[in-house]
């Protein structure tokens, strides 16, 4: 059972140590071998799940094919006050995070510096700058634990050739927030409408949902949902099944809502 300090008022908890929304659940038993996986007692409407934090969210917020079902009982207000503790937990996240260090080519450690004026050609290069922002974004990718392979996305690549090919004076990187809302609805669209040439053609021709089970490379079951017709295959979404019974209870309400 949770423990006392587990089940306080709900919305009280913005401890870095405990996301905000367990309050709005009671832990019931902590699966073996399943990281950081409960089986849990939603507070509002009583049904009981299993599953990490990320699917407590997911019910509470109503998030729609993440593989749990939505909490039936979270009105407008409570969506809204759980949001708002989300939103002040990652906040709190971000500005909990280590200061800044300074790089050694920006500290002056670890590098001889360079006597004399810089040579012509160092300055046409800007060698140095060069290196310093070498470092910066190998700093990204190392503090965050970002794959290597990332290095070689395309968008990558041109999102920095096209920063050093514009003057944007002023220009601030994008925040936590814009790219979770505006752009990722925005990126979205853009899909969709790329689709749309595919998708126009279901509603004469007809289209089959399949399906298919795997596991990724951490060994967490999913399950593939695409759709295909005459004019070829199109994925639809990809469901963690992790901590859930495969049963045919949850495999219909999964396949509804992919049908929907």
């Amino acid at each position: 059972m949770a423990s006392s300090q587990e089940q306080e008022t709900q919305g009280s908890s913005t401890s870095l140590d405990q996301p905000p929304l367990w309050d709005f659940v009671t832990k019931l038993d902590k699966l073996v071998g399943a990281g950081g996986c409960w089986k849990f007692k939603c507070n509002l409407c009583s049904e009981t799940r299993q599953g990490s934090y990320s699917r407590v969210r997911a019910h509470l917020l109503r998030i729609k094919g993440t593989g749990i079902s939505i909490c039936e009982k979270a009105i407008t207000a409570d969506k809204l006050n759980i949001t708002q503790l989300e939103d002040a937990y990652e906040k709190k996240k971000t500005e909990s995070q280590a200061k800044e260090v300074q790089l050694p080519c920006e500290a002056g450690v670890g590098f001889k510096k360079r006597k004399g004026i810089p040579r012509p050609i160092e300055r046409a290069f800007g060698v140095e700058i060069r290196d310093q922002l070498d470092q910066k974004i190998a700093r990204m990718f190392y503090t965050e634990g970002l794959p290597f392979n990332l290095a070689r996305n395309p968008h990558y690549v041109r999102a920095f050739q096209f920063a050093a090919n514009k003057k944007i004076d002023g220009y601030v990187p994008l925040g936590y927030n814009k790219l979770r809302t505006t752009l990722l609805q925005k990126e979205k669209d853009i899909v969709q409408k790329l689709l749309e040439p595919l998708t126009s053609t279901w509603k004469e021709k007809s289209v089959t949902i399949v399906s298919d089970g795997w596991s990724d490379p951490t060994r967490k079951p999913l399950i593939n949902f695409m759709a295909t017709s005459g004019n070829g295959p199109l994925f639809l979404k990809a469901v963690n099944c992790f901590g859930e019974v495969k049963d045919r209870f949850f495999i219909v309400e999964v396949m509804k809502e992919v049908i929907h």
